[in-house]
């Protein structure tokens, strides 16, 4: 899994982009859809991976989940710490614990995926599919990439000039913090659909919930 993205330096302007406007539409709209494809998360073992300040693992815990917060950036983790309040969330920023303290029933990739190149995000599947407990559902949220080179309120992205499946493209972010310019990484809802069945995954459910957004919802078999 290859990150391509510091955020680590960034970690700072990421969190100022919710503390600016905490009612984005990632987090109004297209989180809160998702996670109703979770159902009840009472008693099951929930991870959110690529956890960044941990906004979305405190909602979950929030709503009944055992959750684990993952982040490769010590920093995203650390501010996470600092918002947790006593929830009782794990955090880890570490391949191995991760692995460790597999399977979860829910798994949350919200916006990570495209941060990895073609390689790198077929191995995070690969890995996703690895901690799912059998029955497991992985929701994943991704840039819908039949709206890049569009402005929105949020962002913007300057499209690859080649849209081959992982082709790196440019995508800024305002905070009041300063600007984050964030490498992201081209699959097409084709693409997704076939990384998922590579990686053993059953598709459930696609859905474009609000511009620009799309929903994966898979499965891993109950066997």
């Amino acid at each position: 899994m290859s990150q391509s993205n510091d955020w680590q330096e960034q970690a700072d302007a990421y969190l100022a982009y919710f503390e600016d406007n905490p009612d984005r539409i990632s987090a109004t709209r297209v989180f809160p859809r998702l996670v109703e494809h979770f159902g009840d998360l009472h008693g099951l073992r929930v991870l959110d991976f690529g956890c960044g300040q941990g906004r979305f693992a405190r909602i979950l815990a929030d709503a009944g989940g055992e959750v684990t917060a993952f982040d490769t950036s010590a920093a995203e983790i650390a501010n996470a710490r600092a918002l947790d309040q006593g929830r009782g969330i794990r955090y880890i920023d570490r391949q191995q614990e991760l692995l460790a303290a597999a399977p979860f029933d829910r798994i949350l990739c919200f916006m990570v995926l495209l941060c990895n190149d073609a390689e790198g995000a077929d191995a995070l599947l690969r890995m996703l599919f690895a901690s799912a407990a059998p029955g497991a559902l992985l929701g994943l949220a991704n840039t819908d990439t039949t709206t890049l080179g569009r402005q929105f309120p949020d962002f913007h992205s300057t499209p690859p000039a080649h849209p081959n499946r992982g082709a790196a493209y440019l995508s800024y972010i305002p905070t009041s913090a300063g600007v984050m310019q964030v490498t992201d990484h081209y699959f097409s809802p084709d693409h997704l659909r076939q990384m998922l069945a590579d990686a053993g995954f059953e598709l459930r459910a696609e859905e474009r919930v609000a511009e620009p957004f799309i929903l994966h919802i898979a499965a891993r078999s109950q066997y």
